[in-house]
Formats: structure tokens, C-alpha cells, sequence
């Protein structure tokens, strides 16, 4: 029986000249029919407009947030009452990067772990205790409000 090299002995595992050519041929030809399949499956490009097209918007980017209904607002007035803002900087300001990445809209895929991280943060800041008004600005507040 003779020994034939092809295609086949290429994907048993021999890498000669022969069989690397047929299988060279074989993606080659794959590929041109892939290619012509999807060119008759394609829609027809509808005709170009004159004056150029407008830019694409999603709901979501035409939506303006009010800054005083924004996460961003909330963590801030959040972090006034907290200790732990001013003792631990860091936390604060990686809580507010959190509550901006909240308020963009194009950032939706990462909002849900955003919410995660931003609860366990404003857990960990608020493990230093909150702000206690002292009797002298117990005081003031009573006289301007009198």
C-alpha cells in the first residue's frame, strides 16, 4: 500500500511539505467560501444622506442626572457626617471616584461591582464613629436660631 501524504495525514500529525500544502490549501479555500457567504447574506448599506448622518445616542447618554439627585452628592453629605472621611482621606476620595463612576452613564457594566465596593467603603468609613456636634456648636445653633 502506498503512502499517502494529504490533508488527513496533516491532522494525524505530519508536518511535511506535502501535507502542510494541502491543509494550506484547505484553509485557504474555507476561508474564500466563509467570505463569499457572508458577502450574500449581508443587507444592502442604505443610501448615504446628504449632509453628512447625525451621531448615534443612547438613552442613557441623553439622560442628565441633576447633581442634587446624584451618587456623587449623596456620598459627599454621607461623608460629612463621618470621622472616618477626614481621619482616612483616601477612603473618602475612592468612595467619591466610586459615586462619579455611578453617575456616568456609559460606565453601566461596572456599575454593579461600583455599588459594592462604594457600600463596603462607606462601611469601612463609618466604623471610625460619626461627627458629634460639640456643646459650644450646640450653642451657636441655638442662638441663631433664637
Amino acid at each position: 500500500m502506498a503512502d499517502v501524504h494529504n490533508r488527513t495525514r496533516y491532522v494525524a500529525g505530519c508536518r511535511c511539505e506535502v501535507c502542510k500544502t494541502a491543509q494550506r490549501e484547505y484553509d485557504r479555500e474555507r476561508r474564500r467560501a466563509k467570505a463569499a457567504k457572508a458577502s450574500e447574506s449581508a443587507p444592502a448599506k442604505p443610501a448615504a444622506i446628504k449632509g453628512g448622518s447625525k451621531p448615534r445616542t443612547t438613552p442613557a447618554e441623553t439622560t442628565k442626572i441633576p447633581y442634587k439627585e446624584s451618587v456623587t452628592a449623596a456620598v459627599k453629605a454621607e461623608l460629612e457626617t463621618y470621622v472616618g472621611a477626614e481621619t482616612r482621606p483616601a477612603l473618602a476620595a475612592m468612595a467619591l471616584a466610586l459615586a462619579r463612576v455611578l453617575d456616568t452613564p456609559s460606565a453601566l457594566p461596572q456599575h454593579a461591582a461600583a455599588v459594592g465596593k462604594l457600600e463596603s467603603l462607606l462601611t469601612t468609613i463609618a466604623k471610625y464613629g460619626v461627627k458629634q456636634q460639640s456643646n459650644l456648636d450646640k450653642m451657636r445653633a441655638e442662638l441663631r436660631s433664637a
